[in-house]
């Protein structure tokens, strides 16, 4: 990937691959390899902050997660949770 990003042979490549099959190759590797890791790291270690983080991360985006996580993370600290 290095060699391609460098080389800038990128965009001559992005003309013949359609936009739909990069966006399907990205869910396919975020669902399959990111996904199941991090879940089990993020749950193993506070599973209301982790529930919270990839419930919000699912119905909005990766930021919304984060800064949902966050917040239960820092409201857990104070309640006592």
């Amino acid at each position: 990937m290095a060699i391609i990003l460098l080389s800038g042979l990128l965009p001559k490549i992005g003309k013949y691959v359609p936009s739909e099959s990069i966006a399907g190759f990205l869910f396919v590797l975020g669902a399959w390899v990111t996904v199941p890791v991090n879940a089990a790291v993020s749950l193993g270690q506070d599973s209301l902050v982790g529930g919270i983080t990839m419930t919000v991360t699912a119905i909005t985006d990766p930021f919304f997660g984060m800064v949902a996580g966050l917040i239960m993370k820092m409201l857990s600290g104070i309640i006592g949770l």
